[in-house]
């Protein structure tokens, strides 16, 4: 069989062994329904949270574990398109904060009495033995943020789709001893977190929470112990690095497959804390942490733009650490003691607050992002999460002046002058009805459901503005399904479910007026019977990977976006991961091997996309053999295309050899791309077992950094390679 990385691969993609007992599909169904670590509003989200799980050594332990979808085949579209409790600390309210009084797509509450009148009102609705909580029974708060963000498969995974710039900080045509790479990024100038940053002069790693600066011999002249969990990576700006992270609820983590499954959640305690720590680099032999902005809730996304770290947060509740069964005795005198917390509630335990803890432990005073005559909601009611954004100066005690809106939201676009923050619409985006299951693990979302998608512009000075609301059928894959044009239109790919289970796919075109996002265009029927896994705009194409069982590569003219027209196919099997533009109108593809209908690894693959009508597959080489990369999936910012000298580095997990939780060695392996898109593997570049996660160009030497050190080459030497421990 012909393997092919443009054919998507899915989060619930197993290994077959047949179909799982009556209990564990219902449990995959309780498991979808909760969203598991997921923000609500993704039903696929759900099985990637535990593929996630997968990759954490957690999971695979039988029944449907074994599921997987077999012999999957993928589309892509090519769419050309036109240009706490009532003693919890209190809030500080000196603070003076714009006053917004919306109409339209969202309703200013004009009053903190409204304001607070009205969160009641929602929770009381929702309140249970366990505090708030889901259709599921699972506390609305035990969402787990990871890698900072509160979505697996949005933020963190944003790149999944389709890669980034892959730019160069000196932008020479050739490499020199000042040339450096930087984080592949989807929006050129608008830096993201990664785990790997530098400027040049030093290297600057995050390995567990342990922050290191190397000098350019690969040795290490400085390091930081940080406190909590910095799954969030950081972000590099200027001498100073800040490194993200957001704590979940304590509480019970959703069950693996096939392990005993019990109705009633276990307890939840306090609600989520996100943290920005800020460390001086400025000398780089002795880091030193400076500040930690505390924030409530969780890191949906963060963005650098011209020395200012933008936040996107999400909070789901009250300041309140809710009552348990097992502390008051039956279910009924929880619910009955959380109703009157509710009841009983302040505002301050409402607004979204920040505080700036001190190296030496001591905090500052809560402080509301936004008063509460700055927070906004939709005309309809949209649950009880509510998004801040606001802009955070490293140099700076405080961040600035923030917006927040009562409605959740887990996917964010960024440019450098606007945010797009979407989420599901309505307070269930798991309706009863809702998730349908095909065999064990083939997942369709929702039927009828629909993304709700907000835009604010981000000044470089002053809070964000609120610019208007808009939504698209059904759900978004990650933040590459959202891309703004040169004239300011946003487009946006998605797919929705019939109440039939039949699924499609569109891109809608959004223009912003007065207040509202308005669909100006949309090309619909998209891989009917199938949905999206992998998008990405560049310039005035579409690239929609679309999967189910068998699908060409779709090329769609959309010149004229209110008449499509087909313009070719490819007919290819496998699926893909991850997408990557290359010179010469080429794609370059990182995905999972098929064989005999099963996957088996992961391949690379170029392709020729200068002909819409005769798309056409290069070349392809495998990069890696062994099951164990479909539960682990692909992390974008583990590619990097160094453009000087045509050089792909491709981090993956394990070279093969897997010993189970955590096992197995890993490597970077380096492809130079020849004229005619020929793959030739120069180099693996790996020291024993060390877990190999990202790398680095730097003048005429490539860096592999792993877990216990960094493998270093020279460009024009490889593979022989130097070994530097940590």
């Amino acid at each position: 069989m012909t393997d092919d990385p443009f054919s998507p691969s899915g989060p619930d993609s197993q290994p077959e062994s047949g179909g799982g007992t009556p209990e564990e599909d219902a449990r995959l169904r309780e498991l979808l329904r909760a969203g598991s670590e997921a923000a609500p509003g993704d039903a696929f989200s759900a099985v990637f949270a535990v593929r996630s799980r997968v990759r954490r050594g957690r999971v695979l332990r039988g029944g449907l574990t074994a599921c997987v979808v077999a012999g999957l085949v993928a589309g892509v579209v090519l769419v050309p398109t036109r240009s706490s409790p009532s003693h919890a600390p209190q809030v500080a309210t000196g603070t003076t904060q714009p006053t917004y009084h919306l109409t339209g797509a969202l309703v200013s509450f004009n009053s903190c009495a409204a304001y607070l009148s009205y969160l009641r009102s929602q929770a009381m609705a929702t309140v249970g033995p366990y505090g708030l909580q889901s259709d599921s029974g699972y506390d609305d708060g035990q969402k787990t943020a990871v890698g900072g963000g509160i979505l697996p498969y949005g933020d963190l995974y944003a790149g999944l789709a389709q890669g980034a710039s892959g730019a160069t900080a000196n932008s020479s045509p050739a490499a020199s001893d000042n040339s450096y790479s930087q984080t592949d990024d989807q929006v050129a100038g608008v830096d993201e977190p990664d785990t790997v940053k530098t400027n040049g002069n030093d290297v600057v790693t995050l390995e567990g929470s342990t922050l290191r600066v190397l000098d350019l011999q690969a040795q290490v002249v400085g390091s930081l112990q940080l406190a909590g969990d910095t799954g969030g990576g950081f972000l590099l700006a200027g001498d100073q690095a800040l490194v993200l992270s957001s704590t979940s609820v304590t509480g019970p983590e959703p069950l693996g497959f096939g392990e005993p499954y019990f109705n009633s959640p276990q307890p939840a305690s306090s609600p989520a804390m996100a943290q920005v720590a800020v460390v001086d680099l400025s000398v780089p032999t002795q880091p030193r942490l400076l500040r930690t902005f505390l924030f409530d809730g969780t890191i949906v996304a963060a963005r650098l733009v011209g020395g200012q770290v933008r936040l996107v947060l999400q909070t789901d509740g009250p300041r309140i650490t809710f009552v348990t069964p097992s502390s008051t005795g039956s279910s009924d005198a929880a619910t009955a003691a959380n109703r009157s917390l509710i009841a009983g509630s302040t505002l301050d335990e409402w607004l979204p607050a920040w505080q700036v803890e001190n190296p030496d432990g001591s905090t500052t005073a809560l402080q509301p992002v936004a008063s509460c005559d700055s927070v906004a909601r939709p005309q309809q009611a949209s649950g009880l999460s509510t998004i801040s954004i606001l802009s955070l100066d490293p140099t700076s005690s405080a961040p600035g002046p923030g917006m927040s809106v009562v409605a959740a939201g887990d996917t964010v676009y960024a440019t450098a002058d606007q945010i797009y923050v979407a989420g599901p619409a309505g307070n269930n985006p798991y309706p009863d009805a809702g998730v349908v299951q095909y065999g064990c693990c083939t997942v369709m979302p929702p039927h009828g459901a629909s993304t709700r998608i907000y835009a604010f512009e981000t000044p470089t000075s002053g809070p964000p503005v609120f610019e208007g609301a808009g939504s698209v059928p059904g759900w978004l894959i990650n933040s590459y399904a959202m891309d703004e044009d040169s004239n300011g239109l946003l487009r946006v790919a998605s797919t929705s479910q019939s109440s039939a289970g039949t699924t499609e796919s569109q891109i809608t075109v959004l223009s912003d007026s007065r207040g509202h996002l308005a669909e100006v265009g949309t090309a619909g029927g998209l891989g009917r019977g199938e949905y999206i896994r992998a998008v990405r705009f560049i310039g005035e194409q579409a690239y929609v990977v679309t999967f189910q069982t068998f699908d060409p590569l779709y090329i769609v003219d959309l010149s004229d976006p209110h008449q499509p027209v087909l313009a070719g196919h490819l007919d290819q099997p496998g699926f893909s991961e991850f997408l990557y533009p290359l010179p010469g109108q080429r794609l370059l593809g990182v995905g999972v091997q098929l064989s005999d209908d099963e996957p088996s690894g992961l391949i690379v693959a170029t392709y020729d996309v200068s002909n819409p009508a005769q798309p056409r597959r290069l070349d392809s080489s495998v990069l890696a053999s062994g099951y164990q990369y479909v539960a682990q999936g692909y992390d974008p910012h583990a590619f990097l295309y160094w453009s000087p000298v045509n050089l792909a580095l491709v981090a993956v997990p394990s070279d093969g050899t897997y010993t189970g939780s955590g096992g197995g060695s890993s490597a970077v392996a380096a492809y130079q791309i020849g004229a005619g898109g020929q793959l030739t593997r120069t180099a693996t570049l790996s020291h024993g077992t060390d877990l190999a996660t990202r790398s680095v160009v730097i003048g005429s030497q490539v860096w592999a950094i792993t877990s216990g050190g960094v493998v270093t080459a020279d460009l024009t030497d490889l593979p022989a390679t130097t070994w530097h421990p940590y």
